[in-house]
């Protein structure tokens, strides 16, 4: 979200204003919305809230109704009676009536109901006022009225009307020319005004401290005692166009300037903020308060904004030149806070003033990390080294020559005597006389000392490379074994009940128990901001508060009841919250020690825009009570609920229901939980968090009540923040008794009819099986004659081989063209799969000799121990065929192709490598030769999907090996450049490979097996 709004809320002196207690312009939050939150445009011309509490939003695209987290949109599609969905003005009259002002005319709506209303107003509406309880009156070119939903013109001025504001029982109504005062009895008085107003137009008129006040292109005037137009000669406020005035239930006065927002408080200067400031140039058209003295103003280009009192205050000495703060310490004899800003050191009094202590001039270009106040001497940890600053003659020096050009981070006082001075070459003590290094200087890791906590007993030495223990001589290492062992400490804190706490820079937050077990917090198990630069613990209201450079957040310290651990950590300011005068998420950058000081029950915490000052009993539970808003149900139709109705009938045909609820909430609406339950059908509560919507489908017929509860995120819940709603689902005629009585009887029925035309039809079918009986008795006789000769028939037909029991080439050739039918049904998947069909052609090498030498029984016993191998070597996709005497040919389906090659290699080895018993019980020995080829195969111009021509070059690649010498595998690899054109004519495949191999376009990868 783009935050460009930084309101800057000063005080005002002029009679003609009113009077409230001081507050710091950087009390206030601010919160902004624009079209990507869900509003209509990011030109936002007006703002109204109704009685339920809703703020409604007119844009330039159509008017919006916002709860604090969704904005729900009217528009002239969704409600035909507004006249444009360009809105110019809003009013809620005193019966709770909405009047919308467009650049076409004028609408009105009744909130309740959300039916909207046309009256016959046609021209652009500029301003809209009411008179009297019933009675209202629009500026239009004319000037109409509209009293009891009818409209008459106005005659008593003739001019066209730009701006209107009541005062009294009197109504000042601005022209191009004049301004008229007209009362409700008639009586008009003319005011002309100077020509510079004449010139340009008036953008609004406001009436406050009984007078009349101007915004208009050439500057803010007023109507002086003597009923003249005036300019207001006010510092601060320029000649420059004014377009918005108002003036809150709390006194403060807002003037709405080109590029500029001013604003000023009784006994206060005016103060605004400019276009650099802003970070764009939000003009505001509108400013209004709601009901919880929120603050709402309506840019033209940038959406809406919101300006609420904020949980901590910015403080900003008077007299204090620069708001960047580095460091702060509060000095309990001076009763005041020692603040170290960018260029200088001073004291900020009680009574907010503040006292330059050294000037930039001597701070030169250090920044000071931590100071230290005794006996009128301020002592000053700088990057540069040590100063020390006399109270008694105002004079800077540097006293010890040793730590000049060290940077100092530390300046704490000894538990007995001295200070402790920490930084870049060590620890240092001084005892008033001597300065001397610590004796542990050399052992630490890191000589870069960042925290120290002196308990007396024990000295803890924070440094940018862990934390180590001093006591009785020796130097130990704190939290060995875990991540604080090197890391980076940036504070360190004792609780009285031996619980130590440290923060660190990049590990989290550590809290080590009396019992010695270490705690780590880190954003993976609930630290909510990281890296912790400083700790705090408050003994009266048992909180530690820990700030980051993003926010701060406290909790209270581990106990015994929760296991040793933290329960809740409570965030004060998050990174995306925003104070009036600062960017999102810069809030404590405080460096050294000097990161927190506590004052007046407030903890004080240095910014790049002042002081952040927390109240220490601050609270973070709303005290206001929330109350759940039914907005809509909506099914097959939508539907609305008046205020007083509790119960809501849907259509027979809604089952499938959509219920929106909300909360008002505008300042922590992420803090909304809600929970649901629609008693009579859900079991339990649902927990839904921030979810405002309940989708319930198929509810059967019946009354059921839902209830929705809203809360805090810090609250119970309770019935008191509870909403209840009747909702009835009607009975539709086919649920009803009689429409099921009428099923059953038409069941009984059927199953009766049924029953009597199943005995009929098995009386009938006696009959006729007793014919059948006969006459199949007679064709069984003539049928067993042609059975032999079907069998020998059927044995032909077969698919299997009777040697081998493998697939036979008919099987082969019915079955592969549906293989091939299939792979191009899944052709896609299979590519980017990797997969083919693989054919392996295998012809046993010499098998002839076998026959001669042994005899054909024993050719035959090796065939089968070849079949054999061949089958345990395929999968069970896979299928095996004998192809003619021995040869054979291996179906690989779905096979990736670069299995194929060294699959064929794997086979010719096993071969090579087997024993053939023969009957006599002797063993032989074979080798194979093996062609293969894939289907598809990918050439230029297309794949080849022809499984023969596959076949084919299978055969040509083992009749290659057989060229070869006999006992290996080939395959056919081909140039990217051969078309799938060149294998059309499938009846001289063995040419054309010649030809291709002649050209070198194609060449056979061949393989064999030698032992």
């Amino acid at each position: 979200m783009r935050f460009s709004l930084l309101v800057f809320f000063a005080f005002f002196s002029i009679a003609c204003f009113g009077r409230v207690s001081p507050v710091s312009v950087y009390d206030f939050d601010i919160k902004h919305w624009n079209s990507a939150d869900g509003l209509s445009s990011n030109s936002v011309r007006a703002i109204s809230q109704d009685s339920f509490g809703y703020v409604w939003v007119g844009t330039l695209y159509g008017l919006n109704r916002f709860d604090g987290h969704h904005f729900t949109q009217f528009s002239t599609k969704t409600s035909r009676q507004l006249a444009s969905n360009s809105i110019n003005k809003l009013l809620l009259d005193q019966q709770g009536y909405m009047w919308v002002g467009t650049k076409a005319g004028l609408s009105g709506f009744n909130p309740q109901t959300l039916q909207f209303d046309r009256y016959p107003i046609l021209a652009e509406v500029t301003s809209i006022v009411q008179v009297a309880p019933e009675e209202i009156w629009v500026a239009a070119e004319n000037l109409f009225k509209v009293k009891q939903g009818k409209v008459s013109r106005i005659h008593s001025i003739k001019e066209a009307v730009m701006q209107m504001e009541v005062a009294g029982d009197s109504v000042f109504i601005s022209t191009s020319k004049a301004l008229f005062k007209l009362s409700l009895q008639g009586e008009i008085e003319q005011i002309a005004l100077p020509e510079e107003l004449q010139q340009h137009p008036l953008y609004d008129l406001s009436w406050f401290n009984n007078t009349l006040h101007f915004a208009s292109e050439s500057g803010y005037f007023h109507l002086d005692e003597n009923q003249q137009v005036a300019r207001c000669d006010i510092h601060g406020v320029d000649n420059s166009a004014v377009y918005k005035m108002f003036k809150d239930s709390s006194g403060n006065d807002w003037i709405s300037g080109y590029n500029k927002l001013y604003h000023r408080h009784a006994g206060q200067e005016w103060q605004h903020i400019s276009a650099e400031e802003l970070g764009s140039s939000p003009w505001f058209s509108d400013i209004f308060e709601d009901k919880d003295h929120n603050i709402w103003l309506a840019s033209f280009s940038e959406g809406l904004y919101r300006a609420s009192p904020g949980k901590m205050r910015r403080v900003v000495g008077k007299g204090q030149q620069d708001m960047v703060v580095r460091s702060v310490r509060y000095s309990a004899r001076l009763d005041s806070l020692l603040v170290a800003t960018q260029t200088n050191v001073g004291l900020l009094k009680a009574d907010q003033h503040f006292l330059e202590l050294v000037d930039h001039q001597s701070l030169g270009q250090s920044t000071v990390y931590d100071f230290y106040d005794s006996s009128n001497l301020l002592w000053l940890g700088t990057d540069t080294g040590l100063l020390l600053y006399n109270f008694d003659d105002g004079q800077i020096s540097r006293p010890f020559e040793e730590l000049i050009g060290t940077s100092i981070r530390v300046v704490q006082p000894h538990s007995e005597t001295g200070l402790w001075f920490g930084g870049a070459s060590g620890l240092y003590h001084y005892n008033g006389e001597v300065l001397k290094a610590a004796p542990f200087n050399a052992d630490l890791e890191s000589a870069f000392v960042t925290v120290i906590e002196d308990q007396g007993q024990e000295l803890l030495v924070g440094t940018t490379s862990g934390l180590y223990a001093y006591q009785h001589e020796k130097l130990n290492r704190v939290g060995l074994g875990t991540p604080l062992f090197g890391a980076y400490i940036t504070s360190v804190l004792s609780l009285s009940d031996q619980q130590l706490l440290v923060a660190t820079l990049d590990d989290g937050l550590f809290i080590k128990s009396p019992e010695g077990q270490w705690q780590q917090y880190d954003s993976s198990n609930g630290l909510p901001l990281d890296p912790v630069v400083s700790l705090w613990y408050d003994k009266d209201s048992d909180y530690l508060w820990a700030s980051s450079l993003k926010g701060l957040f406290r909790f209270r310290p581990p106990a015994e009841h929760d296991g040793g651990k933290i329960v809740n950590f409570e965030l004060i300011l998050s990174p995306y919250d925003r104070q009036l005068g600062t960017a999102p998420g810069r809030c404590c950058n405080g460096a050294g020690h000097s990161k927190v000081a506590k004052w007046q029950d407030q903890l004080w915490y240095p910014s790049l825009k002042g002081l952040v000052a927390v109240p220490i009993s601050l609270t973070l539970a709303s005290n206001r009570s929330l109350q759940p808003l039914l907005q809509e149900i909506s099914g097959q139709k939508s539907y609305r609920l008046l205020p007083e109705q509790h119960q809501v009938v849907l259509e027979t045909s809604d089952r499938n229901i959509s219920i929106r609820y909300s909360a008002l909430e505008f300042i922590k609406a992420n803090s909304v939980e809600f929970r649901y339950q629609l008693l009579g059908f859900d079991q339990e509560w649902q927990q839904v968090g921030q979810r405002r919507e309940a989708i319930y489908t198929n509810l059967p017929p019946g009354s059921y009540q839902f209830v929705v509860q809203a809360r805090y995120a810090s609250q119970n819940w309770t019935e008191q923040q509870q909403l209840t709603v009747e909702l009835v689902v009607p009975r539709l005629f086919t649920e009803t008794i009689v429409y099921k009585g009428l099923w059953a009887l038409l069941v009984i029925l059927a199953l009766y009819g049924l029953a009597w035309l199943w005995r009929r039809n098995a009386i009938m079918q006696q009959q006729e099986l007793t014919k059948l009986v006969r006459l199949r008795t007679a064709e069984l006789e003539n049928s067993n004659s042609r059975l032999s000769e079907l069998n020998e028939q059927l044995s032909q037909l077969t698919h299997k081989d009777t040697l081998t029991g493998l697939r036979n080439r008919r099987f082969m050739f019915e079955q592969l063209p549906k293989d091939v039918e299939q792979y191009q049904h899944n052709r896609d998947a299979m590519l980017q799969q990797g997969k083919c069909i693989a054919l392996l052609q295998l012809d046993m090498d010499n098998f002839k000799a076998i026959n001669d030498a042994y005899g054909n029984s024993a050719g035959d016993t090796v065939l089968q121990q070849i079949s054999g191998l061949l089958l345990r070597e395929s999968r069970g996709a896979d299928y095996v065929v004998r192809y003619a005497g021995e040869q054979f040919v291996l179906v690989l389906r779905d096979v990736e192709y670069a299995s194929v090659r060294d699959f064929a290699l794997q086979l010719n080895q096993l071969v090579a490598q087997a024993n053939f018993q023969i009957p006599d019980g002797r063993t032989v020995s074979l080798t194979c030769s093996i062609g293969y080829s894939c289907f598809p195969l990918e050439l230029l111009g297309g794949q080849l999907i022809s499984w023969e021509i596959s076949l084919q070059l299978a055969e040509i690649a083992l009749n290659k090996v057989k060229e070869s010498g006999r006992n290996g595998c080939a395959t056919l690899d081909f140039d990217p450049q051969v078309d799938a054109f060149e294998f059309e004519d499938s009846g001289h495949i063995d040419m054309q490979i010649e030809k291709l191999l002649a050209d070198g376009l194609a060449w056979f990868e061949l393989k064999s097996y030698r032992p």
